[in-house]
């Protein structure tokens, strides 16, 4: 008996936010760089960044970018942002606004996904500078400057 090879390809629709949605996640991610605190002297610098916008347990948008200094707008939509809604998590490519990953409960549909996206972004934008609704997270990072760097190197060769 002759068995037919299968060809098994799975096609996934590939999902984009809307330009709206875009335009909303363009203009958080710009209102997070613009809060970005550089303190820098001679041999050290310190920068602050927000890192993530949270909405009660409800949504967290994370910025997956590593930039540790204040960047204009045409530089800022590389990476990948985090979004979270409930139990649904998506990666979405910051510049052109498709997702790249997600996980969703496997009843939840993609148009009730989509709406959720339209709700929180909405809220964070309109909401983005109360902190009684949206919960700002920052990290710090600290480090030598190239001539700090120098200095350290010959200490330690002492």
């Amino acid at each position: 008996m002759k068995i037919q090879a299968v060809n098994k390809q799975v096609h996934a629709k590939k999902r984009s936010l809307n330009p709206n949605q875009m335009d909303t996640v363009r203009t958080l991610l710009t209102q997070m760089n613009q809060e970005t605190e550089v303190k820098r002297n001679e041999y050290t610098f310190n920068s602050t960044v927000t890192k993530s916008l949270q909405y009660k347990d409800k949504a967290t948008f994370i910025d997956g970018r590593m930039i540790f200094e204040k960047v204009p707008a045409e530089k800022q939509m590389t990476k990948e942002t985090l979004f979270t809604i409930g139990k649904t998590q998506l990666v979405i490519d910051n510049k052109t606004g498709q997702i790249i990953d997600y996980y969703k409960p496997f009843l939840t549909r993609w148009s009730k996904i989509i709406s959720n996206i339209d709700k929180y972004l909405k809220i964070f934008k309109e909401n983005f500078n109360n902190p009684n609704i949206v919960k700002k997270k920052k990290i710090t990072m600290e480090g030598f400057t190239q001539a700090g760097y120098e200095i350290m190197q010959k200490m330690l060769k002492k």
